[in-house]
Order: structure tokens, then sequence, then C-alpha cells
């Protein structure tokens, strides 16, 4: 990784800092918004997640998609860690 933000993530789950035109920043981002949350809670794919794929992904959001899981995965495995839950 050559982003300072995301070289922080890899190691503090809830890091605040995002840059703005690195993909994996987007993709964290979209992992911590509630457009996923709501969908995870739906068991759906609700308009408004696709929308905010798209808006990074274009006609490839079902990949954007597979992304935006695996950073919610490892999200959740930091979280779970007794140092990724530090702030």
């Amino acid at each position: 990784m050559n982003c300072p933000n995301c070289d922080a993530a890899a190691t503090r789950a809830d890091h605040p800092g995002y840059t703005a035109n690195c993909r994996e920043c987007l993709t964290r981002g979209i992992a911590n918004g509630p457009q996923y949350w709501r969908s995870r809670q739906d068991g759906t794919l609700r308009e408004e997640y696709k929308a905010a794929l798209r808006s990074i992904w274009g006609e490839d959001w079902r990949g954007g998609h597979a992304a935006v899981k695996a950073a919610a995965a490892r999200l959740e495995q930091l979280r779970t860690s007794p140092q990724g839950a530090l702030l």
C-alpha cells in the first residue's frame, strides 16, 4: 500500500482518515458506511448501496461489492483483535 491512511487502517479498524482518490480508502469507506450496513441487515443489495458501488466501479459494481465485502471482513477481524480495536 502506498496510501498512509490505508497503512494506518491496516492495523486500526476504526482509523478515521481517508484519501480522496484512493480506491482502497473508498472501499473501506463504503464498508464502514450506512448503505452497506443496511444491505447486510436486509440481506439484499439495496439500490442506495449499488449506487455507491457504481459511483466508484461503474459497470463493474459487482467486483466492487466483492471488494467491499473483503474490506468489511478485514475490518471485523481487526475489531475483534485486541490491537485493532484500539483507537
